[in-house]
């Protein structure tokens, strides 16, 4: 058994948090997935006729088989190896060899789908299977992407958004253009193909594949798919096997009705799986990161599973038409079988995680005893019987594969497993299932109660790192001493003493802070604190990012001597040419708004920004022709903005208002009247309240982001009365909600950093914020009488979320 590499790991109780948040995520577009393909399934039952849905129901198991050894075969390798990478070249190596196999093992898949489809299915549906199942393998790459970058939230939406493009497509084409489950089937080859936009298109550096990962990611993709194969195939052989058997269509319906309604739990165990692998991958065997994953599932899996297999015939026969009327017997027992083949799903997780494939025999002794089982049952008591045996089969399987992860791994994964309130809900929901109504009632209260624990799950503490908390005086987020300067986690501290009642050393990257928190602790929090050059040269990188690279210089000006240098000079440079500008622009009668900078600062752009009067600024930019060597204009903001470069130092961008990308968010008349003086200097402020208003609106309508360049301004500017005039000032020019959305984020990132807790910098505005400040702003603009602006404005703002997710996803 390969296990995970020390050095890569990270403390507990961080890496589950962010696993629990992204489980969330998963699962929340999993369920509104699960939703709207019932839904589809629900109107293919009424638009196709029993037999037409007997070959589209076994088209989509053949699709569901295919994609599930997919995501696995090439997102999860992909994942793994990008949350093991210790180098960018590594990364390199990962996405193109995912880019390969995923090509590969699309035109491989989509033939043996294609090969399987021709039994039962018409040339023309053979083709659309075997093109679909070759886009689902290509679109994996964006997934692998985005999970082990744990970008969970942007993959919640893309996938969400893949759901409900299938159901519109696939509606289209059966009902309107009437091409039955050919056209049905299509429609989930056509809905990954948004999955391109996330495309990492931008590879790290590294020219062609080496041998040693070309060898390894070979090796890993082979183990995972093997493993998700057997999954895969545990999953879909009842299904495809209903339809090759002399079984009667309505039968054979009814039975893969069923299958979908009590797979449901299959579903949940991916996403939970999809959050949790890479976090799973950087940690050792048997951790308690397993035993959360396990509680996530039972949570809501095992009251669906009751509400399922209690449904009342009643229920079912009010949603399904008449000729699926066995559905009352079946679903009993295929709710029991999704169950455990989800179970089946996360146990197999644990195993690829640490790539230990010694779980392979057992998965394949279990297969066969699942195969076996189903074909004794249908001699036995035809599709009622297939129900039974495929219920006996997938526990056997389950058990079978919990009892190797328990010898290989420990009972760590099953740590406070939740069991007597489901076995209670069982009880409930049978006692209640000959009252329909009621039942109904009960059921959904059940499932509230089950999401919202689901959803409110915390991360469980763990008593010995609560007792090592207890004795170093301090919780998971607070801070040691001043001569750690550093956070304390209880479970890295956990871990370092058990290393040391072993006589082992903790390894390097486990003393190693990160850039992010080496850079708030000099940036924010004036804590300096030594650090090494590789970790210099990493917090650099993240100050670049944020526009603080000079006061991290600053407080460590030895080590970071080449860098302060280069900021010194930019401010010579940044102060002259500003003094330059408007001097001539002073002595021409044209008065300039300094925004987004402080003189005093550091200045580390390559330009400046200054508003003049909207009726002088073709006259400004004429004054300061012979001050610069190039004159040039941004297409999006050609009538607002002019960009002026001269011979040596930042260029100057002259503005007619405050505008983003040429849609303007405040009064120029306003800005002028409230400026102040800078100190004698040729230049105004901006009011305290407007300046508060530019670094929120410049996150809001640009950047869609706030960096701690940023944040260290809106910190200075929270005064109360600041907060309330610029709200008022905001509420005039129609964008108050959104503001105060992003002065939310805002406050609650500074807080958070005053607290010296982890945070993502630059800070993302949320994708409510981004929406929200449109739909407001846009209508404000037209009641202005500014339909051109508001027209840019709703033309760009999808657009630019989209590309501001991506820089932010590439970055």
């Amino acid at each position: 058994m390969t296990t995970v590499d020390r050095a890569t790991e990270l403390p507990v109780s961080r890496e589950e948090v962010t696993a629990v948040r992204g489980a969330r995520w998963v699962t929340a577009a999993s369920l509104t997935v699960g939703a709207v393909n019932y839904g589809y399934a629900l109107f293919l039952t009424r638009l196709l006729d029993a037999d037409s849905y007997a070959v589209f129901a076994a088209g989509q198991g053949l699709l569901l088989c295919a994609a599930t050894v997919a995501i696995v075969a090439v997102p999860w390798v992909l994942a793994q190896a990008l949350a093991r990478a210790p180098s960018q070249a590594a990364r390199g190596d990962a996405i193109r060899f995912a880019v390969v196999m995923a090509t590969v093992g699309g035109i491989v898949a989509g033939g043996i789908v294609a090969a399987v489809a021709a039994q039962f299915a018409s040339a023309a549906t053979t083709t659309v299977l075997g093109i679909a199942t070759l886009l689902i393998y290509v679109t994996r790459v964006t997934v692998g992407w985005l999970q082990g970058t744990e970008r969970m939230r942007t993959l919640a939406c893309v996938t969400t958004s893949e759901a409900f493009l299938k159901l519109a497509v696939g509606l289209l084409l059966v009902a309107s253009l009437g091409f039955g489950h050919a056209g049905a089937l299509a429609a989930f080859g056509i809905a990954v193909l948004p999955f391109l936009i996330w495309w990492p298109f931008k590879r790290p550096h590294g020219d062609r594949l080496s041998i040693s990962a070309h060898r390894d990611l070979w090796h890993r993709a082979l183990e995972l798919g093997a493993i998700q194969g057997l999954v895969a195939l545990m999953a879909a052989v009842d299904v495809v096997l209903v339809a090759l058997l002399p079984i009667d269509g309505t039968e054979a319906a009814s039975y893969q009705v069923s299958v979908m309604l009590g797979r449901a739990p299959l579903f949940l165990a991916g996403a939970i799986s999809i959050a949790f692998f890479p976090a799973l991958s950087r940690r050792s065997p048997g951790t308690p990161l397993a035993a959360s994953a396990v509680r996530m599932y039972l949570i809501v899996a095992l009251p669906l599973t009751a509400i399922c297999a209690t449904a009342p015939q009643a229920v079912l026969s009010t949603v399904f038409p008449s000729g699926y009327s066995m559905m009352g017997t079946l679903l009993a027992f295929t709710a029991m079988s999704g169950f455990a083949v989800g179970g089946i799903n996360l146990l197999a997780t644990f195993f690829q995680a640490v790539n230990d494939r010694s779980c392979l025999r057992r998965q394949l002794v279990g297969l066969l005893v699942f195969v076996v089982a189903l074909l004794v049952g249908w001699q036995v008591g035809g599709v009622v019987g297939l129900a039974i045996g495929g219920t006996c089969g997938t526990i056997t399987a389950m058990l079978l594969l919990g009892h190797r992860l328990i010898r290989a791994q420990g009972l760590r994964a099953f740590a406070h497993v939740p069991l007597l309130e489901p076995f209670a809900v069982v009880c409930a929901l049978l006692v209640l299932r000959p009252l329909p109504v009621v039942w109904l009632i009960a059921a959904t209260a059940v499932g509230v109660r089950s999401a919202t624990r689901f959803f409110r799950h915390r991360p469980a503490t763990n008593p010995k790192e609560t007792r090592l908390a207890d004795r170093l005086g301090s919780g998971t987020e607070a801070f040691g001493t001043a001569e750690a300067a550093s956070p304390v986690n209880p479970a890295e501290a956990v871990e370092s003493a058990e290393r040391v009642e072993l006589g082992t050393r903790p390894p390097h990257s486990a003393r190693r802070s990160d850039a992010t928190q080496l850079l708030v602790g000099a940036v924010w929090l004036g804590e300096i604190r030594p650090a090494d050059d590789e970790e210099l040269r990493a917090a650099l990188a993240v100050a670049r990012r944020n526009q603080v690279e000079g006061v991290l210089a600053r407080a460590y000006p030895r080590q970071l001597a080449g860098p302060l240098t280069a900021v010194d000079a930019g401010n010579e440079l940044f102060r002259r040419n500003l003094a330059q500008v408007t001097d001539r622009l002073q002595a021409a009668g044209i008065p300039a708004v300094l925004i987004k900078a402080d003189a005093a600062g550091d200045h580390v752009y390559s330009n400046f920004d200054l508003v003049v009067p909207e009726g002088r600024w073709h006259a400004a930019a004429e004054v300061l022709s012979n001050w610069c060597v190039h004159r040039s204009v941004y297409w999006l903001e050609r009538s607002t903005k002019v960009l002026l470069e001269p011979p040596l130092g930042p260029a100057a961008h002259l503005h007619s208002s405050v505008s983003w990308f040429g849609v303007p968010v405040m009064s120029t008349d306003r800005l002028f009247a409230c400026a102040v003086p800078a100190d004698g200097r040729p230049w105004l402020l901006p009011h305290p309240a407007d300046r508060l208003r530019i670094w929120l609106s410049h996150g809001l309508f640009q950047n869609l982001s706030l960096d701690l360049s940023e944040l260290l301004a809106i910190r200075r500017l929270l005064r109360p009365a600041v907060v309330a005039e610029a709200g008022q000032e905001a509420a005039r020019e129609g964008w108050a909600a959104g503001g105060r959305q992003a002065l939310e984020t805002a406050t609650n990132a500074i807080e958070r950093l005053d607290r010296g807790k982890a945070i993502e910098l630059p800070v993302p505005l949320p994708l409510k914020t981004s929406l929200r400040v449109a739909t407001e702003h846009t209508p404000h603009l037209l009641r202005e009488g500014r339909p051109g602006a508001a027209a840019r404005e709703a033309a760009l703002r999808l657009p630019l979320i989209i590309a501001k997710s991506r820089r932010t996803d590439l970055s």
